[in-house]
């Protein structure tokens, strides 16, 4: 009986070893599907990258989001636009970090979440309890 534990347990502890790297990537993946397709879907948006890590229980987010934008005016707008299309999708997490800056095409109109009365960027929840928004 002993010896027929001792063959299992290298097997055992293989699997229990190689299962959370799956489940990291592709909580990181599908962070960074969800944001594109949000972010992308909103009106005055030309371009959207994200970059998500989500690894033991924590991780981070950053994005990079080109508006079509000529004035501070118009890229706050259409900030506020991809920040409530955050807040109203089901398919972003409360945790997760909103974009730092929006800016247009050749860096001439840069904003931030402080233009909407943040401090610094949000994460998602902050956004949702900001503009009273619940997901769905």
């Amino acid at each position: 009986m002993r010896h027929e534990r001792t063959r299992w347990l290298p097997a055992v502890l293989a699997s229990a070893l190689l299962l959370p790297v799956p489940a990291c990537s592709s909580g990181a993946a599908g962070c960074e599907e969800a944001f594109t397709a949000v972010t992308t879907s909103t009106p005055g948006v030309a371009s959207a990258e994200f970059d998500c890590s989500d690894r033991f229980g924590g991780g981070w987010q950053r994005g990079d989001v080109v508006v079509e934008a000529t004035t501070e005016a118009e890229a706050v707008t259409v900030m506020e636009a991809v920040l409530r299309a955050y807040a109203a999708s089901p398919d972003i997490e409360d945790r997760w970090s909103t974009p730092q800056e929006y800016r247009n095409e050749d860096g001439s109109v840069v904003v931030g979440p402080g233009d909407l009365g943040f401090n610094g960027p949000p994460n998602v929840r902050q956004v949702r309890e900001h503009f009273r928004v619940t997901p769905g």
